[in-house]
């Protein structure tokens, strides 16, 4: 029994080492490292991936100021009435079209033609008075011919006559010294009353200008009985109505004109010193594009006022355009944007807005160099469409330069080894970029 039982635990531990040869075995066939690991096989290199790639450019951006504003009308006028009256008609109301010289408001003028009767009868009168006719001009009537003077002066030429005769008398005695002195005092008091007769046209004559200006006055009343607009453009409000006493001076009407409308916006301070207006011929013009809401196209103006004063509750100096609104399109009090041309030839680097990646507020291109693509930051400026202002970055090492390439997709965009190939739509073909061109 015990040769039996020996014999069983010989066989099963040969089983063991049997079954452990082959595992070793099977181990061994395996290769390892110095480090006593197992190597892995090597997979291929990744072939490098084709990248659209485009300039940087220097191109001429102009210099601009971005401002904001209002359309106001050219001329804003609350028109009152010249003389006091009952209000009689109102032709116009709140957006009435209207052309200098069309009747707004008419008052009653019966009284004020009453007075222009009154005025022409009271001229007549004084006319009449030195043989004078309306329509004469009395400042061309000689004083020394009008009927009352050479009355007067007549009887001063009959006077000395008669004393010229009594002194020539061969004798004295033929008349008595009291007979000499009456005549001589005839003589005396027809002077007198011809001097009297002239100083009485005199008065005549200027009372007749007095009678004309109380005519004139009187017909200018009439005619400001009617009130009328003093130039084109469109009520605003009306302020009467038919029946309505109004005092002189009081308002009828608001009249805006906005067949042109003037831009107005404030400049800040530290820009000022950029915009001028035209002050000669010699002085070259500021375009200003205006943006209003609702028009896809800017108007184009430039600048025509500019104030001499900086505004102490903004900070800004104001500016004044003239706009163009013949088909008054625009409304008058309209909130509009504008940029300011302040240097028409100035130049920026730029590319294309879809080669930004942003990530946490920070801005980078994909540049490609030596075949070599690596991220690189950048700080932009100003956009214009597809367009993008690159800005002077002094904490940037190797910023870009006009002439660099950047990947155009931003998403194709990673490191490592990329074939760049030239975008279509500026050089016109697809052939691939030498990595040496890009420096």
């Amino acid at each position: 029994m015990q040769i039996l039982a020996f014999s069983k635990l010989l066989a099963h531990s040969l089983a063991i080492v049997s079954l452990s040869t082959f595992f070793v075995g099977l181990t061994g066939c395996q290769h390892a490292d110095s480090s006593g690991e197992t190597a892995k096989p090597e997979s291929p290199a990744a072939p490098p991936r084709e990248v659209v790639v485009t300039e940087v450019r220097n191109e001429v951006w102009p210099l601009t100021i971005r401002v904001q504003g209002s359309l106001l009308g050219d001329e804003t006028a609350v028109i009152g009435a010249r003389v006091a009256g009952r209000v009689e008609n109102v032709v116009v109301d709140l957006g009435s079209v209207v052309k200098k010289g069309d009747l707004l408001v008419e008052l009653d003028r019966r009284e004020f033609a009453t007075r222009v009767q009154q005025a022409q009868s009271q001229l007549q009168q004084a006319c009449a008075a030195i043989n004078l006719s309306p329509d004469e001009d009395e400042t061309k009537v000689r004083r020394e011919q009008a009927a009352p003077v050479v009355l007067e002066q007549a009887l001063v030429d009959e006077a000395r006559a008669a004393l010229s005769r009594a002194q020539s008398l061969p004798s004295r005695q033929a008349i008595s010294a009291s007979e000499i002195e009456r005549l001589t005092a005839q003589l005396k008091t027809a002077e007198a009353r011809y001097r009297s007769a002239l100083n009485s046209v005199g008065e005549q004559i200027a009372l007749i200008g007095v009678r004309r200006a109380e005519l004139q006055l009187a017909k200018q009343q009439w005619e400001d009985a009617q009130i009328v607009a003093p130039f084109d453009g469109v009520i605003e409000q009306r302020r009467v109505a038919p029946g309505e006493y109004v005092q002189v001076g009081q308002a009828v009407a608001t009249l805006v004109r906005i067949d042109k409308l003037r831009f107005t916006a404030g400049v800040p301070e530290s820009k000022a010193a950029l915009v001028r207006a035209k002050r000669d011929d010699t002085d070259p013009e500021q375009t200003v594009r205006i943006y209003v809401p609702g028009d896809s196209q800017p108007e184009e103006a430039t600048i025509s006022r500019v104030s001499p004063m900086v505004a102490q509750s903004s900070r800004a100096v104001w500016i004044e355009a003239d706009v163009p609104n013949p088909s008054r399109r625009w409304q008058a009090g309209m909130f509009a944007e504008a940029e300011i041309v302040v240097d028409p030839y100035a130049t920026a680097l730029t590319v294309p807005a879809s080669a930004i990646t942003e990530f946490a507020g920070i801005e980078k291109v994909w540049v490609v160099r030596k075949g070599q693509a690596e991220e690189k930051q950048v700080r932009t400026g100003r956009r214009d469409g597809d367009r993008v202002e690159i800005l002077p970055y002094a904490e940037i090492a190797e910023p870009l330069t006009s002439g660099d390439l950047i990947v155009i997709d931003s998403r194709q965009g990673h490191a490592g080894s990329v074939i760049a190939v030239r975008d279509p739509s500026v050089s016109g073909q697809h052939a691939a970029v030498p990595a040496q061109s890009a420096e």
